[in-house]
């Protein structure tokens, strides 16, 4: 009976060591990669950034969060969200969260690159063309389209040389992350969102570590 009663005290004592999270607070940096979910804008962001959470309850955290995408296809993107954890405990050292947050982001464009990396699909496009209106030209008129695309680009581009343009956006986040303890202040984690923001939705998918205090 004593062993029966001691090893419920131990397996109590297990789960809420799991659940204990009320009041812990951690700071941490995230890198990864972010890819756009856009059709007309195939651009992945190299991102860097910085986290702080703190355990409101044993079972959820808040967390504030400060990103920074390099500039991919000419954009580049910060934003700032507060993000909400639910913890469940899997394993020894092991929780899996879902997670769902609000923010700001600030989207910056190059406008030379933009240019730079403007398509000649993109250009028939915003001349009103079709690709396959253009097939049927004669050899001479699509030697002409071709060579004002080119000097087109070549104009633009030094010209907007130089020049940028930012936007701001709301951000909605959702997503998923898992998390590991290394010790009893460090812990790794891997989380993959879906980022919405105004023709610029984009999957974040990041790999984190974070120290406990």
């Amino acid at each position: 009976m004593k062993k029966i009663l001691l090893t419920l005290a131990m397996a109590v004592a297990t789960v809420g060591a799991a659940f204990a999270q009320q009041g812990q607070m951690a700071a941490g940096i995230n890198l990864g990669v972010v890819p756009s979910l856009e059709s007309n804008l195939k651009a992945t962001n190299f991102q860097l950034g910085a986290k702080f959470q703190y355990g409101i309850t044993d079972a959820i955290r808040g967390e504030v969060d400060l990103e920074y995408g390099f500039k991919a296809k000419g954009i580049s993107v910060f934003d700032v969200t507060v993000n909400g954890h639910y913890l469940i405990p899997v394993a020894d050292n092991f929780k899996i969260y879902p997670l769902v947050g609000l923010g700001y982001a600030s989207l910056t464009q190059d406008l030379g690159a933009a240019i730079k990396g403007m398509s000649f699909d993109d250009f028939l496009s915003m001349s009103g063309m079709s690709q396959n209106e253009f097939n049927q030209l004669p050899g001479y008129a699509k030697d002409q389209i071709e060579d004002l695309y080119d000097e087109t680009l070549g104009a633009a581009g030094k010209e907007m040389k130089g020049k940028s343009e930012s936007v701001s956006r709301f951000v909605f986040n959702i997503g998923v992350g898992g998390e590991y303890d290394l010790t009893e202040n460090l812990s790794l984690n891997l989380e993959i969102k879906y980022q919405y923001m105004k023709d610029f939705n984009r999957m974040p998918i990041l790999l984190g570590i974070a120290y406990k205090f």
